[in-house]
């Protein structure tokens, strides 16, 4: 073979190498796009993916934080899976995924009713009545009600019965309801007595007038009349302060008058009043204001009844020893305050956060030296200082110092 046959031979094998490896450059650069092209798509939906199981959670955690009342899911051993944050709130804090009911919640008849319905497995409700429970709080709460909602939750046909089932709890604290139905049951108690008692000695009286010969005694009958007017005048006090309370509390305090006054005029109509029970239990009212004349705009009656309320309670709450009771008014940049406070036996702390509710008392249970009452005064007073847009306060320390606090905007600024 000469020598430009071998050249010709090595050339052509030189271009078909070179030729071959384009060809698999180009293979390998089309593969390696398709393995690129292949990996950002899956990663596009990788991260849609998590984002949307994001959102899920998001959503669900929402869903479930939405929920005023403590809600938890459990397995069928009692191991919270999920709680929203109104059970951890109750709990403290506390760590609740992957714990059992017992830690989580720390009280054994809440525990007990929980584990009853996972081991039933069939939905159900129950009002349970606790004395004292605090899930582990600082401070304890007595006389609790609360309301144990269960259900089973559903399987999915996706897991095809494969996952273990779930359980879903629900603790709605209703202790403000109980609390409530409470305070109108003994509401009906002092009501029917207080309407009771006087009806009965009226009626009696009205059986010896009619049937015996009283009437040709003029002054046995007048004494028979005074007294059943004594008692129509109670049962109509009654009636008053029921109407005077549904007024207040049906939306109709918007339509109190608005007029100027003097609250010191006020006052004093309220002592005089009240000036007959003042001598007979050697009471002591003292007065005060700063400035010395204090104007005031708003519906009179009502502030009238306010303070009238406060100081007869504070007469009828100290039959037994002369009462000081102190009362003063102060005005400062249009911020009227008024604090009338007596140095009697007081009211009992556990008590305090209750003598505003309508119909409570703090002595309930009827007796011949019981302060007699239906437990609408202080609610009228809270709703009639609240309609002028005030607040009232109470604090007391038995047998030193009671002092019922009233402030409230005055938009008519009284002179120095």
């Amino acid at each position: 073979m000469n020598p430009q046959a071998i050249t010709i031979t090595l050339l052509m094998i030189t271009a078909g190498s070179l030729i071959c490896s384009i060809i698999l450059w180009r293979m390998l650069t089309a593969q390696n796009n398709k393995a690129q092209a292949a990996y950002a798509t899956h990663r596009k939906e990788h991260k849609t993916i998590l984002s949307k199981s994001k959102a899920e959670r998001r959503d669900l955690k929402l869903v479930l934080n939405a929920f005023d009342d403590a809600l938890i899911i459990t397995n069928a051993s009692g191991i919270i899976q999920v709680a929203n944050e109104a059970t951890k709130i109750l709990c403290e804090g506390r760590e609740l995924r992957g714990k059992s009911i017992t830690s989580a919640f720390l009280n054994d008849e809440i525990c007990k009713h929980i584990a009853e319905a996972i081991l039933n497995n069939e939905a159900q409700k129950q009002n349970i009545l606790l004395t004292e429970t605090n899930f582990g709080q600082k401070n304890a709460v007595e006389d609790s009600a609360w309301i144990i909602d269960y259900a089973p939750l559903p399987v999915s046909d996706i897991t095809e019965n494969t996952e273990p089932p779930l359980h879903r709890v629900i603790l709605r604290n209703v202790t403000t309801e109980h609390r409530t139905d409470q305070i109108k049951r003994e509401f009906v108690a002092n009501a029917s007595h207080e309407l009771r008692t006087p009806l009965a000695i009226i009626s009696g009286y009205l059986e010896n007038l009619i049937d015996d010969d009283v009437v040709d005694s003029p002054a046995t009958a007048r004494r028979l009349l005074a007294t059943m007017r004594k008692h129509s005048e109670r049962i109509a006090l009654l009636i008053e302060e029921m109407l005077i309370i549904s007024k207040l509390e049906s939306g109709e305090s918007a339509q109190l008058a608005s007029e100027p006054f003097l609250l010191n005029n006020t006052i004093t109509t309220v002592i005089e009043r009240l000036s007959p029970v003042i001598q007979n239990q050697h009471a002591i009212i003292t007065t005060g204001f700063d400035p010395k004349l204090i104007h005031l705009t708003g519906d009179a009656f009502y502030w009238e009844q306010a303070l009238f309320n406060i100081i007869e309670n504070a007469l009828k709450q100290n039959t037994k020893s002369p009462v000081h009771i102190s009362i003063s008014a102060r005005e400062l940049n249009g911020q009227l305050t008024i604090e009338v406070s007596d140095n009697g036996k007081g009211i009992p702390s556990a008590h305090l956060p209750y003598i505003f509710n309508r119909f409570y008392r703090v002595q309930k249970h009827h007796s011949q030296n019981e302060v007699k009452g239906t437990g609408l005064g202080l609610s009228i007073v809270k709703h009639a200082i609240e309609a002028h847009g005030g607040t009232i306060t109470a604090t007391s320390k038995p047998g030193i110092n009671t002092t019922f606090t009233i402030n409230v905007t005055n938009s008519s600024p009284s002179l120095n």
